[in-house]
């Protein structure tokens, strides 16, 4: 029961509703990392820098649906503070590395809070760490050919230029003379290779009497002489004449006896022979022939005289 006199207090007002707190905390942003996208280094003074103290970062529960962040390299490392450098944070989740770069993505970039198959807003001007290009697509560092002032040093066409092409014109005209001479050598010494010839002057001429006088065939007579006297027409004109004059008898046959060497040395001999022609009525006639012969890879007939 109030007294007389005395009227009752006000009601208090009634207290504002509490803030409702978002699902996830809200992360705290990212520490700035030594890279492309570094502060500007401070220009040098002669004061010391003020000490700055390392603000330790809580790292913040990542969102159920967000991708988990890579792990950093084997080789990271936190790079020291030195004098006339900022201050940097380094974490341990995301330590600054000196010219360290960030390895190909696994995957498209895609704003957090987006699910697969949501993708829907592009990639921002500058990406994050993570999306940074990796170390194989960074812009090479040119090339410079020539000097480094970029102005390449003439070249002089003196006395000493004019020398070095004479030497060069000398040394060719000597270089096609030698391989001239050699390849002239060569054929001299192996224009012969391919007739084997005999193994004694006789045999190389008792080889070419039957070749003539016998087979009457001047491909035959062609293989058994040296290449200085190895010409196919009068080879042939030669064995014509003789079958001719065998023609003219009635069974003419030609003999000789065993061919005997009259003179020889290393490489050439001389050969002498009488060739005889005998006929049905018994006529006969005889021809007293001498024989050059040289040896190449064999024993060569080269000239034939009587």
């Amino acid at each position: 029961m109030t007294q007389p006199g005395h009227p009752d207090p006000p009601p208090p007002e009634p207290e504002p509703p509490a803030p409702i707190p978002p699902p996830d905390p809200i992360p705290l942003p990212e520490p700035p990392h030594r890279g492309r996208h570094a502060l500007p280094e401070p220009a040098e003074t002669g004061e010391d820098p003020a000490p700055t103290a390392l603000i330790p970062e809580v790292p913040a529960p990542a969102p159920a649906h967000a991708e988990p962040a890579p792990a950093a390299p084997a080789h990271a490392q936190t790079a020291p503070m030195t004098p006339g450098e900022p201050a940097l944070a380094a974490t341990m989740e995301h330590p600054a590395v000196e010219g360290w770069h960030q390895p190909p993505p696994r995957g498209p970039w895609h704003a957090r809070h987006e699910k697969p198959g949501e993708w829907q807003y592009p990639p921002p001007e500058h990406l994050a760490w993570e999306h940074s290009p990796p170390a194989e697509a960074q812009a090479p560092e040119p090339i410079w050919v020539g000097q480094p002032g970029g102005h390449a040093s003439p070249r002089s066409h003196g006395p000493a230029s004019r020398r070095s092409s004479l030497f060069v014109s000398l040394a060719l005209v000597a270089t096609v003379a030698l391989c001239g001479g050699g390849a002239v050598s060569a054929y001299l010494l192996l224009r012969d290779s391919d007739n084997p010839g005999s193994p004694d002057p006789a045999t190389a001429v008792n080889r070419f009497l039957i070749a003539v006088y016998t087979q009457q065939d001047a491909a035959a007579a062609e293989d058994l002489v040296c290449s200085k006297s190895r010409d196919e027409t009068k080879l042939t004109d030669r064995v014509r004449q003789i079958r001719d004059y065998a023609d003219g008898y009635p069974g003419a046959v030609f003999r000789w006896d065993d061919p005997a060497v009259t003179s020889s040395d290393d490489g050439q001999a001389e050969v002498g022979v009488r060739v005889v022609m005998s006929t049905e009525d018994e006529k006969s006639a005889a021809q007293d022939l001498r024989f050059i012969v040289v040896r190449k890879s064999g024993w060569l007939v080269c000239e034939v005289s009587g």
